[in-house]
């Protein structure tokens, strides 16, 4: 298993162990995707705001080499984008996870946000979905 691979299971069993503090878990897993999420839009090799949803697609394929992410397709049309993933990158894939992955995902949205963009969760494994399918739309 590769570093980076070990390195968002490690990022993923922190937040499962945060998320479980009473009253302030859940916020404080959100407010630190945020931060990631808002990291990853403005570093050198980040997310980037595109005028084109296809040059976006290349952002994001590099993106998933460089992390080294189990993706199993990256489709373009138009003004959207969707994205299958057949395994968890936080090793999310029990039903009592659905509450932590949702959290986790802040950081996508916050990045996608930054890039013109909303990101939909159209189905997620720790719901019980055989792959993770997420759709990112360009916003008028």
């Amino acid at each position: 298993m590769s570093v980076r691979k070990r390195l968002f299971l490690l990022l993923g069993g922190t937040y499962g162990l945060i998320y479980r503090i009473p009253v302030i878990g859940e916020a404080v897993v959100r407010g630190i995707s945020r931060s990631l999420g808002f990291i990853g839009s403005h570093v050198p090799l980040g997310l980037k705001r595109r005028d084109s949803m296809a040059v976006l697609k290349q952002d994001l394929e590099r993106v998933f080499e460089l992390t080294d992410m189990d993706i199993e397709s990256v489709h373009q049309e138009g003004d959207r984008i969707e994205l299958v993933l057949t395994v968890c990158p936080y090793g999310y894939c029990r039903p009592g996870q659905a509450g932590v992955c949702d959290a986790a995902m802040d950081m996508d949205r916050t990045m996608f946000e930054y890039c013109g963009c909303d990101l939909a969760i159209d189905a997620c494994i720790p719901h019980g979905a055989p792959v993770c399918r997420v759709t990112i739309r360009k916003k008028p």
